[in-house]
């Protein structure tokens, strides 16, 4: 949708054929993509993939996080790692995304960041815990404005 307003956009993800396959839809709106495969769950990686986006294609105006990741399991089967690696993508790369972007939209008193939820984040359901209770996680994220 981006591309088709006219946007060049930066695809920040894990998977490459996913990524290539979103490129090529934006560059059929005649908008550059610029593919950027790394695992949101890593600040630094997040950070870098910011900086070459401006780098490459000029200031962020909309950063939009709606990377997730879940298990399917009982609370009480689930591993901690499994847990973990929930929490990790499905909530901190929205807040490493979101420290990102907003350090550099700051500056210029402008932009927008999106948060994509779920309805799971206000009503749980079965086989569902980590994902629902990261996503209520989000639904209660505050970030400042721009300007503040």
């Amino acid at each position: 949708m981006f591309a088709k307003k006219g946007a060049n956009v930066a695809l920040i993800a894990r998977g490459v054929d996913g990524l290539e396959a979103a490129k090529s839809e934006i560059e059929a709106y005649g908008r550059c993509a610029l593919v950027i495969p790394v695992d949101v769950s890593e600040a630094e990686a997040l950070e870098n993939a910011a900086a070459r986006t401006e780098q490459e294609l000029g200031p962020i105006d909309v950063w939009v996080n709606v990377a997730m990741v879940s298990v399917f399991s009982p609370f009480a089967k689930m591993t901690p790692a499994e847990f973990k690696r929930v929490t990790d993508v499905t909530y901190l790369g929205y807040v490493y995304g979101t420290m990102s972007a907003l350090r550099r939209m700051r500056s210029r008193n402008h932009s927008v960041i999106v948060q994509v939820g779920s309805a799971l984040a206000y009503r749980s359901i079965p086989l569902q815990s980590a994902y629902c209770g990261q996503k209520h996680a989000i639904a209660a994220l505050r970030t400042p404005s721009v300007a503040s």
